[in-house]
């Protein structure tokens, strides 16, 4: 499957695989982002994330729509998520819905989420 927005002119599938985009710890974004290889958050988003593989960081905080092939969650996110595969850390925390193929929740992480397997 080829998770994408319909808004996203990005195929995760097909396209090469970059060096990967980093939201640094104090940044601040708002708006669309998309990358075909990784982007890693440490800073705050709000809006729409596009990435093959999606890493939320301990320090980081998205509040919007994340479409990816595989998120990790360490540290906080709230929204929509359509992934094929979704991983929460015990230091992770999530709010609202999430659709996925496959999950992996580590103990200790909080959760107020909707699930639905897609």
């Amino acid at each position: 499957m080829n998770v994408r927005s319909k808004f996203s002119d990005v195929d995760f599938l097909t396209k090469a695989a970059g060096s990967g985009t980093i939201v640094s710890n104090g940044s601040s974004w708002e708006g669309r982002i998309t990358s075909p290889s990784t982007i890693s958050i440490s800073g705050f988003i709000k809006g729409e994330v596009n990435a093959s593989e999606v890493v939320i960081e301990k320090e980081g905080v998205v509040k919007g729509s994340i479409f990816a092939e595989h998120l990790i969650i360490i540290g906080d996110f709230e929204g929509e998520v359509t992934a094929n595969k979704i991983t929460i850390a015990s230091s992770g925390s999530a709010k609202g819905n999430l659709s996925y193929k496959r999950v992996a929740i580590d103990d200790g992480a909080e959760l107020d989420v909707s699930f639905h397997k897609i």
